[in-house]
């Protein structure tokens, strides 16, 4: 996939049509989908891809004190950016703080915990995450930078101003931040000062919790001075994020299955959105010369049983770009003739794919669906 094919599909899901979305197996959400809330990840289930976040404030102090994590689970086909680039939910520390698009739950699902009865004023319906991204990835994506106004070390402000496109979500106009010795200030490939930051320089930065939260103030966490400080977060967090998914292998879901003799069989395959570009380009790759690749079931939260045990081997007979791929989707499909149909192999399931170079070890019991851990 091309990387500016890459990036639309992440910058649509923040059309934000408010159209309401209820998620079906096999089918992607549509580009209008979606509402915005943003907060602070308070709590995290990283092996079964659920957390809460404490909203953001609104200056309503009775909310702020009574209303309980939002809690949340990701869709299998989310899409997760940490300091500008992909990352899994057990890359994003507690503490971060998140923009995300959320849309309703599938009917008669139980996974995220249901508020009381008496906090469902405070606790938004959708709950189910799109998109998750920290402030770096969210303004940077949308071409967004912050101009520094002042900064004064005496009285731990700084104030900023955000340029760039007028986007809906996010935080508008100029701002007031706290700043002191815990400020993370990046700067090339090392770590700065705060009297580095001068007036009218264009930065980035993450935030963290201040005792006025409610009203709607922020600490900075970091501040990423210029591009190369950026680029050296983002590359980083790139390898980690893809060291992850060579072990893990590549998620997708079954669209077709057809039958063939002696209990083989051609699946139609469609790998999510939300892996680093470099894995697209290693899949196609692979499919050019009819390479190899192995298919494992798995579940909606991703998890596999034993995944390098149970999945069935095969080669890549042929792959096509799907134009106008909807929020969620790789825009890539793939056929695989696989020496034998297993039980998982039907259309709405989740799998995961192994490529050549990827990992062919096992995962940490955990991480593995067992009868102990299916809660």
């Amino acid at each position: 996939m091309k990387f500016h094919t890459f990036l639309l599909l992440l910058l649509s899901p923040f059309v934000l049509g408010h159209e309401e979305f209820i998620p079906k197996p096999g089918v992607f959400a549509p580009a209008s989908a979606g509402h915005y809330h943003a907060g602070e990840l308070v709590s995290i289930d990283h092996v079964n891809r659920r957390g809460g976040l404490r909203l953001d404030g609104d200056g309503n102090s009775a909310r702020y004190q009574a209303a309980p994590s939002h809690f949340f689970s990701l869709l299998p086909y989310a899409t997760l950016r940490y300091q500008g680039a992909t990352a899994d939910l057990v890359h994003i520390p507690l503490g971060t703080h998140l923009h995300g698009t959320f849309v309703l739950p599938p009917e008669g699902d139980t996974t995220v915990p249901a508020p009381r009865k008496d906090d469902e004023k405070w606790v938004p319906p959708h709950n189910y995450a799109l998109l998750l991204e920290d402030d770096v990835s969210f303004y940077q994506r949308r071409g967004q930078a912050w101009r520094i106004d002042s900064v004064d070390p005496a009285k731990n402000a700084l104030t900023a101003t955000l340029t760039g496109p007028d986007l809906p979500g996010g935080l508008k106009g100029k701002k007031t931040f706290s700043i002191d010795g815990s400020t993370r200030i990046w700067k090339d490939n090392s770590f700065g000062a705060i009297a580095d930051i001068h007036p009218a320089q264009s930065v980035q930065i993450s935030l963290a919790w201040l005792p006025d939260w409610e009203f709607g103030d922020f600490h900075l966490a970091d501040i990423w001075l210029d591009a190369e400080s950026l680029k050296q977060a983002a590359t980083r967090q790139s390898e980690l994020h893809k060291r992850h998914a060579t072990h893990r292998w590549l998620p997708g879901w079954i669209n077709h299955v057809e039958h063939l003799p002696d209990a083989k069989g051609i699946i139609t395959f469609t790998p999510f959105a939300g892996q680093d570009p470099a894995m697209y380009e290693l899949l196609k790759k692979e499919a050019a010369k009819n390479g190899g690749a192995s298919l494992a079931a798995a579940e909606p939260t991703l998890r596999t049983w034993q995944h390098y045990h149970d999945s069935k081997n095969g080669s890549i007979i042929d792959l096509k770009e799907i134009p106008d791929a909807p929020p969620g989707s790789s825009g890539v499909q793939v056929r695989v003739n696989v020496s034998a149909l297993i039980d998982g192999y039907r259309p709405g399931r989740v799998a995961r794919m192994r490529l050549h170079g990827f990992s062919t070890k096992g995962l940490p019991a955990e991480e593995r669906m067992r009868r102990l851990d299916q809660r």
